[in-house]
């Protein structure tokens, strides 16, 4: 088990140990003059103390108070001063001489020209200005800005550049998100609302008997946005002595940490294989009726679909064992023990994001209402275990407010997984439940910190979507894929040269600017203040604060409604040590249980107030893609679809163990899991035989929509037909800017699909549904060149 006095020596080598800090300064900021000492940051993968010698960044120090910090905050010193950073201004050469009339499919070639920040902020005013007086403020777009700064309270960038281009009248934009939005619209429809409600891990870890991991991999997962209390809690497990059972596809790093017990399955089929649980538990009445009366509505007419009298088909162990591929006896023996055990169900976000997905975490839903277990004290099902604090007992602390975008004057955003045909098909109506969307003329595209290049599915499809603008800006630290097929690139500096204010676990944290801005990026506060100066709406932007200012009021707005804390004053905060801790909260959280205990006193926010496994409003939209209660239906792309003779495997890309998505895939984190520099790809250990692969071997991946290259790694940990290369490697076409170009190092939204998305109902990604063939490469393999600078 990784502790952290072995992560510190483990990330930070001997020549820049603590011994030569020895009087290390408190957290007064870095840009401010700690030449040597330590600085307190927060980001999106923890906070830390960054190690200053000679005013340079060179190493880090996990908080005390982080008791299960994550390996990649040693990525930090890098990603600070890394080889991608843009160092300057930019603007595409034709773009420059031609404006709105240049070659669009020039883009993605790398071909820049620097221009001085004054000749840039104009070029950026007068394309916002001529975009909005030719065709109306619905023609300019606000891009998706990924994970850029969700950390983040003051420099959030999302709301911040919607917040400018309110002030500029407004832009189109979009709903929704990559990571749940599947999940989110059919549990506030049918359950009870956001996935994130779970027990607290002290309530689960004094009652469960048995926790069921279900399309997650938390250990990993839980490192997002800082949930390394949760991370501990996962690893503890191991010694707990409570059983953990992990269905998934692969056998992945959280079923090998806790030792579980390796329940393999197709992808795709996780309905199939509740269903064939839930027609156990009924046939051998093993349900649980009184909770089924008490606390749910239509399960009357959901049974006749499960017993195969209303089409036929019995939904038998046997029936899900010809479709998940987990032999009909290990799907009762399943059943029969999470009836008869004190049983969580910890289900991941995997399971929706694919064809159809908002059935699987309807009908996991539906099988903790047979088993009858919600609301009791470590049982039930959880869709938020796995993501960062999830089951944290919360702390007694205030809320920390951020940065707001405001009010946007342009109505009707689109879905997020509809980008591709948004930007594409301008004036197309799509249907989003009981509603009809209209696409808007995109002419203009203003990304502040996104990489929608590696975030969006069908790769070749997105290059054709980013051709279609008029104009593309992209204002970022580092030269992503995005920012390689923008005419306008804004040196952005990155969070760890700018103040802030950090919320994490019971702490709030003085996020310090470890160093001056590089080279000659900007805040992003102040490219907008200046760009809004411009404009003339600086006053309505800034509110007359700067960024500090911002700290202060967001800091101050929480101590005044701090009621277990006596917090210090401002200025006392940021020039001390700058950590507030809360005590932790008492950890009885049960979630549902007040619901459980009376549901007509504690209503769910569904259209009957219960849970719904058959719902009324679902069956009311008469959708063909999504019935009123959980169902079967077939994925577009798997074992058992069309192509499948010709792409016979399964293609699933999980979220990667050292990299935030694509963030970090640049930083020299990449070389202790990068084979050769490429992204490694699992593959089942008879497939790579047949095959004629060995572990190290490059191969090419390829489907109809795309070719990639990886490096081999052969093993038995995944199930056979079924391969493995992890999300947010960086885009890097062989050939710049060109559609069907192969990528040189592993992009596996080359391969994904984009179009059709889950359903009418929640319009959401499908990246896990996928199929694809692999060979062994019989070419020199290219050069990485992902990250190198673009020419100039």
């Amino acid at each position: 088990m990784l502790t952290r006095s072995t992560f510190i020596r483990s990330v930070i080598p001997g020549a820049l140990g603590l011994t030569l800090f020895p009087a290390l300064a408190k957290a007064a900021s870095g840009a401010g003059g700690v030449t040597d000492g330590k600085v307190l940051v927060n980001t999106s993968v923890g906070p830390m103390w960054l190690l200053k010698t000679g005013g340079k960044v060179v190493g880090i120090e996990p908080l005390k108070q982080d008791t299960f910090p994550t390996p990649m905050l040693k990525a930090m010193p890098d990603r600070l001063y890394n080889q991608a950073r843009v160092h300057a201004p930019m603007v595409r050469r034709d773009f420059l001489q031609k404006r709105e009339k240049s070659d669009r499919t020039l883009r993605g070639t790398r071909d820049f020209v620097e221009v001085s920040w004054d000749d840039a902020a104009k070029l950026v005013c007068d394309e916002l200005k001529r975009v909005k007086d030719t065709y109306g403020n619905g023609s300019l777009h606000r891009g998706k800005s990924s994970w850029a700064s969700n950390h983040a309270h003051v420099h959030r960038t999302e709301p911040m550049l919607q917040r400018f281009l309110n002030g500029f009248g407004g832009s189109s934009t979009f709903f929704g998100n990559y990571s749940n939005q599947a999940i989110t619209e059919i549990l506030a429809t049918v359950g009870w609302g956001a996935p994130y409600g779970a027990s607290d891990w002290p309530v689960v870890k004094a009652n469960a008997k048995l926790i069921v991991i279900w399309g997650a991999n938390p250990l990993m997962t839980t490192r997002i946005l800082s949930g390394h209390y949760s991370t501990a809690q996962w690893a503890s497990l191991k010694d707990s002595g409570i059983q953990t059972i992990l269905i998934s596809p692969n056998n992945n790093e959280t079923g090998k940490a806790l030792g579980s017990r390796w329940v393999p399955i197709r992808p795709n089929t996780d309905v199939a294989l509740a269903l064939g649980m839930m027609h156990t538990l009924l046939t051998e009445n093993l349900h649980d009726k009184k909770f089924l009366a008490d606390c749910t509505f239509g399960f009357d007419t959901f049974a006749p679909y499960l017993t195969g009298a209303k089409d036929g088909t019995p939904k038998t162990a046997e029936w899900a064992a010809t479709i998940t591929g987990i032999p009909a006896d290990t799907i009762r023996e399943l059943a029969r023990t999470m009836a008869k055990t004190r049983t969580t169900i910890a289900c991941g976000w995997s399971t929706q994001r694919q064809h159809h997905g908002e059935q699987a975490p309807w009908a996991v839903m539906t099988l903790g209402a047979m088993l009858g277990q919600l609301g009791l004290p470590g049982g039930g099902v959880s869709f938020g275990m796995h993501y960062a604090d999830g089951a944290f007992p919360k702390a007694d602390m205030p809320v920390v407010g951020g940065m707001a975008s405001g009010k946007n004057p342009i109505p009707d955003p689109f879905p997020i997984a509809c980008l591709c045909d948004a930007w594409l098909q301008p004036g197309k109506t799509v249907r989003y439940k009981d509603k009809t969307i209209t696409f808007p003329n995109i002419k203009l595209v203003y990304t502040s910190g996104g990489n929608q290049f590696t975030h969006h599915q069908n790769t070749n499809r997105v290059i054709k979507a980013f051709q279609a603008p008029e104009t593309i800006i992209v204002q970022d630290p580092w030269w992503t894929p995005t920012a390689r097929f923008a005419d306008i690139v804004l040196p952005a500096a990155s969070d760890l040269e700018r103040d802030d204010i950090g919320q994490v676990m019971n702490l709030i944290l003085a996020s310090h600017a470890a160093v001056a801005p590089q080279y000659k990026s900007r805040l992003d506060y102040d490219i907008f203040t200046e760009l809004a100066d411009r404009l003339g709406f600086k006053d309505k932007y800034t509110e007359g604060r700067t960024q500090l200012d911002w700290c202060r009021f967001f800091y101050d707005d929480a101590k005044a409604k701090s009621k277990a804390v006596a917090m210090p004053d401002f200025d006392t905060f940021w020039a001390g040590e700058g950590i507030v801790e809360f005590p932790m909260g008492k950890g009885t959280f049960v979630h549902l249980a007040d619901y459980r205990k009376d549901p007509l006193l504690n209503p769910l926010g569904t259209s009957t107030g219960l849970i719904e496994i058959t719902s009324p409003t679902v069956a009311k939209m008469k959708l063909d893609d999504c019935p009123a209660h959980p169902t079967w239906l077939e994925p577009v792309e798997w074992k058992g679809s069309k192509h499948a003779d010709k792409y016979p495997l399964q293609l699933i890309s999980p979220h990667p163990n050292d990299r935030l998505h694509s963030q970090l895939d640049n930083t020299d984190i990449r070389k202790a899991y990068k084979i050769d520099g490429r992204e490694p790809v699992e593959i089942n250990s008879d497939d790579a035989a047949a095959r004629g692969i060995k572990s190290g071997d490059v191969v090419r991946l390829f489907n109809d929509r795309g070719q990639v290259l990886a490096a081999a790694i052969v093993t038995a940990d995944l199930m056979p037909g079924t391969i493995c290369l992890h999300e947010g490697a960086w885009y890097d076409p062989e050939t710049p800017g060109k559609i069907g170009a192969l990528d040189k190092q592993g992009a596996v939204n080359v391969l994904t699909l984009d179009n059709p998305l889950t359903s009418t109902f929640a319009q959401a990604t499908i990246a896990g549904t996928a199929i694809c063939q692999v060979e062994k490469y019989g070419k020199p393999a290219p050069a990485v060149t992902a990250y190198d600078q673009p020419a100039s």
